[in-house]
């Protein structure tokens, strides 16, 4: 039996259910009128389908259907999922507590493979006007590639009420670890309105998509994840390598990596809204760990990051708003960052734990040819070591976790001598020829143009195939700002998507 079970609504309105299809005989949608539909917005699409339950043989998701997800739903059993370019799936709430989300379990795979005039969409199933973070779930992709996490602590965090019947571990069960597996593609994808808080716990979160365990053979390009109500992107662990990602109006963090993550990163772009910030954990930029309570578990963690620009919320912050830094770097993290933007957060960067200083320290890691700015307060807060007292702006900081051996001042002599090239300015205007900003959920000046131009230099490490050597730094080409091509979406709260007639 087919273990999806999926409702289709046809144009008469009629609610017919299949739940016992065979592999070769999946529902259609039958009888539909040429001229109108059953979402009742006056588009093309003939039918709307309930996705739940497990895909337990490769389907394909196409474009002439609307898709409604208000629960978990499980690509299982090495099952393919493809969705078509231009197919909406619409995000929902079984309960408070519990919302759509779509796990792509170990040696199966996610193929949403969008255009660059056609992108594929998940969105909250709410009207214009009423939509939140946190109306639904997330991406989670999980994979065969290695992690610094013991096997015991190798599921996804937060979730609760899964099928117990489905394998929701990551990595490898004997260690036996595959770095180059591939769970699918994520290509010309938008992700928005998710983050659903599964429990009233601390980090029960679903992030807009979430990674564990991915490996290098799998293709993320060009996706943007908008008003997440945790993380926008998280990596634990894995080796998966991405370009062309944004972050938009993020709740926590717009890029976490933790659990010995090891991939390269390139053309990475976020802007935050001042309105939206995280009183849970503080909001960053970047938050990297490498493991919480195991500072030098291998593999390390150690992204290698070229071409970032971070968009924060500048002098609109201030004390009680919840944003920190714009890289933090902690727990025995280790880096490389090249090319890069770091501005209007609190703390540009910040490097705490032992270890993780130590490795900046010796040259493990580093940060170079870039340019850092700081504006804003953080307030006072538990989730700093030294939190009690407001902090920002200030370029670097060092706290006291961990076991911190390095001062704010040790921090600012190693990035700042001379041989890494970076450059610091004090105001945001002094980045940007146009300050990116938020408003009412509508972006502007989104070409991210830097006021004064910059070379980007792919030396050592950064001399990779895999790096685009563009003469700039920051992710947008000033010529030809990506960011303004037909598949971003800055005015997701307003966008007409097909309505999903509830159920």
């Amino acid at each position: 039996m087919k273990k999806v079970l999926i409702y289709l609504m046809v144009c008469t309105g009629v609610l017919t259910v299949f739940s016992a299809c065979n592999k070769d005989n999946d529902p259609v949608c039958e009888g539909c009128n040429e001229g109108g539909d059953s979402t009742g917005n006056g588009q093309d699409s003939a039918k709307v389908a309930l996705l739940v339950g497990k895909i337990d043989h490769d389907r394909t998701l196409s474009a002439d259907t609307v898709y409604v997800m208000r629960t978990y739903v499980y690509v299982v059993d090495g099952a393919t999922l493809t969705i078509e370019p231009g197919t909406v799936i619409l995000g929902g709430q079984e309960s408070p507590t519990k919302g759509g989300t779509l796990f792509i379990t170990r040696g199966s795979k996610l193929v949403a493979k969008g255009t660059a005039d056609n992108p594929i969409v998940f969105t909250s199933e709410k009207p214009v006007g009423q939509r939140k973070s946190g109306d639904w779930g997330g991406i989670v992709f999980l994979g065969k590639a290695s992690t610094n996490r013991d096997l015991t602590k190798r599921k996804p965090e937060g979730v609760e009420g899964a099928d117990q019947s489905v394998d929701l571990v990551y990595g490898d069960d004997n260690n036996n670890f595959k770095d180059d597996d591939n769970s699918g593609t994520l290509e010309y994808v938008r992700v928005e309105f998710g983050g659903i808080a599964l429990a009233s716990t601390k980090d029960s979160e679903i992030n807009g998509v979430t990674f564990y365990g991915v490996g290098s053979g799998t293709t993320v390009d060009h996706v943007q994840v908008s008003y997440s109500g945790d993380d926008a992107y998280e990596w634990f662990g894995g080796t998966v390598n991405v370009k062309n990602l944004v972050a938009f109006g993020t709740l926590d963090d717009n890029f976490d990596m933790d659990s010995g993550f090891r991939g390269k990163m390139q053309f990475l772009l976020a802007l935050l809204d001042p309105t939206k910030s995280d009183v849970v954990s503080l909001s960053n930029g970047m938050e990297v760990d490498n493991l919480n309570g195991a500072n030098t578990a291998t593999p390390f963690t150690h992204p290698m990051i070229s071409n970032f620009t971070l968009a924060g919320p500048g002098n609109a912050t201030g004390d009680g708003d919840n944003f920190y830094s714009g890289a933090r770097w902690r727990r025995g993290a280790t880096f490389e960052v090249a090319n890069s933007v770091y501005s209007g957060m609190p703390v540009a960067i910040d490097v705490e734990s032992e270890t993780a200083q130590k490795k900046l320290q010796d040259g493990t890691s580093s940060i170079k040819n870039s340019i850092l700015q700081a504006s804003g307060i953080s307030p006072i807060t538990d989730q700093r070591g030294n939190g009690s007292t407001p902090i920002g702006p200030v370029m670097f900081d060092a706290d006291n976790k961990d076991g911190s051996i390095l001062s704010a001042t040790d921090i600012c002599d190693l990035i700042l001598k001379a041989a890494n090239k970076n450059d610091t300015v004090s105001k945001q205007s002094d980045v940007f020829v146009n300050v990116p900003s938020v408003s009412d959920y509508k972006a502007s000046n989104t070409d991210f143009k830097l006021k004064t131009d910059k070379a980007a230099m792919f030396d050592g490490s950064f001399n990779d195939a895999f790096f685009d050597k563009v003469n700039y730094v920051g992710a947008v080409d000033p010529a030809d700002p990506w960011t303004a091509e037909k598949w971003i979406n800055w005015d997701p709260q307003h966008t007409e998507y097909p309505a999903a007639t509830q159920q």
